[in-house]
């Protein structure tokens, strides 16, 4: 089944095997190039599909929206109504592991070091 949104954060070839799953009249966002290049998106087919592309100058806020957006992200947060996907947690000494987990990208939601 299509994806109504994509959060493409990893770019290149992935990222545009990512844009094939975007459902028609669904929203594409690239907003990562870890893999040296964002994805090579065509616009001519985004039109066609209806996909609307968004890219990394999208989210670029002023500082107003920035405070409104963070004020806003821990507000929910304290309440509980929003909780990080936490994919691993090292301990401190084992850092090196975890950043080999974040650069290895096997890690689903934020790896975290415990102290």
């Amino acid at each position: 089944e299509a994806a109504d949104l994509i959060l493409d954060g990893v770019g290149g070839e992935l990222g545009l095997a990512a844009f094939a799953l975007t459902a028609d009249g669904g929203r594409f966002s690239a907003h990562g190039a870890p893999t040296g290049g964002f994805s090579p998106i065509d616009p001519a087919e985004a039109r066609r599909r209806a996909v609307t592309l968004f890219g990394i100058t999208d989210v670029q806020f002023t500082p107003a929206d920035l405070h409104r957006h963070t004020t806003t992200a821990l507000t929910e947060a304290a309440a509980a109504r929003l909780r990080p996907v936490i994919g691993e947690v090292f301990p401190l000494d084992r850092a090196a592991e975890a950043h080999a987990a974040v650069e290895g990208r096997g890690v689903v939601g934020k790896v975290v070091l415990g102290v």
